[in-house]
């Protein structure tokens, strides 16, 4: 859960895992249910997600290739 009530949804491919492109994407889900992609660009099969007491939020990216995986600060999104 983010600020203000938001749900963050880490997608590990956005267009499928079959389709062979690897663009993951992070989604910001409001109370009310409005959905916004707050990231995608740089995200290749993301798999996890935290955020920080500060607000930045942090992805986990190349999460599913050995030896390449890095931690990844977006700042506040």
């Amino acid at each position: 859960m983010g600020p203000k009530g938001s749900l963050y949804v880490l997608e590990i491919t956005s267009a499928g895992l079959l389709a062979g492109d690897p663009t993951g994407a992070l989604i910001k889900v409001w109370p009310n249910g409005k959905q916004e992609t707050v990231a995608s660009t740089g995200l290749v099969t993301p798999t996890a997600v935290a955020i920080a007491r500060n607000g930045d939020v942090y992805v986990s990216n190349y999460g599913t290739s050995a030896g390449k995986g890095e931690v990844v600060n977006l700042g506040k999104v």
